[in-house]
């Protein structure tokens, strides 16, 4: 589908967006609760689906999460960071509280933070995970109809995948009390590179 001048123009000059501090910190929190019921059912196939949920809701209520909106052209650099700052406090936060009144929980968190132990390893997991979430939450505008399939199947194929979301990471560390100080800005380098590469290579569709 061509675009034409006027709507390109339109693009470049449109006022830029700006980051809700509200809305980051819950998105970041829906995530976290994505984390949470995927523990509760133990992870595999329905621990997958139900995360998916969290996304679900993001997407629905228009909270503002990093991993679905850092290619976007409307948002600074700046913007993107203070989203993802006040993502991961968000998620932070929820994870903190899970791991404290849902204790059982906790070990399974503790063996999910173990297997990102690799720096390259998670650069390149943070990438698939990027193109995933890319693809969840931004509509083809070829097609019409509800975006619940994208997320559901965007969110199980990252986490049957072990990809690295930045923000999921961060809820699992709030549950596990467990992090290395470069996770989870190597899986947000990562998450950024994903998003960009897929946009890119898909740009006749998405734009």
């Amino acid at each position: 589908m061509s675009i034409s001048l006027n709507e390109k123009l339109k693009e470049r000059f449109r006022a830029p967006a700006k980051t809700s501090i509200p809305k980051s910190i819950a998105a970041g929190a829906l995530i976290a609760m994505g984390c949470i019921v995927n523990l509760k059912a133990g992870g595999g196939i329905p621990g997958a689906v139900l995360f998916s949920a969290g996304l679900w809701f993001v997407v629905s209520f228009d909270a503002q999460l990093f991993t679905g909106r850092v290619a976007k052209p409307e948002y600074s650099p700046l913007q993107k960071l203070l989203m993802l700052a006040f993502n991961l406090v968000g998620a932070f936060l929820t994870g903190l509280l899970a791991g404290h009144f849902l204790p059982e929980i906790s070990g399974a968190a503790q063996e999910i933070m173990a297997k990102y132990s690799d720096p390259l390893k998670v650069l390149w997991q943070g990438t698939m995970c990027g193109a995933c979430m890319f693809l969840a939450t931004a509509p083809p505008k070829v097609l019409n109809g509800s975006r619940l399939p994208h997320v559901i199947y965007g969110v199980t194929l990252f986490i049957l995948s072990a990809y690295a979301h930045s923000i999921a990471l961060m809820g699992y560390a709030g549950i596990a009390l467990d992090v290395s100080w470069w996770l989870i800005p190597v899986a947000a380098l990562g998450n950024t590179l994903g998003s960009y590469v897929i946009k890119l290579l898909l740009m006749y569709k998405y734009n």
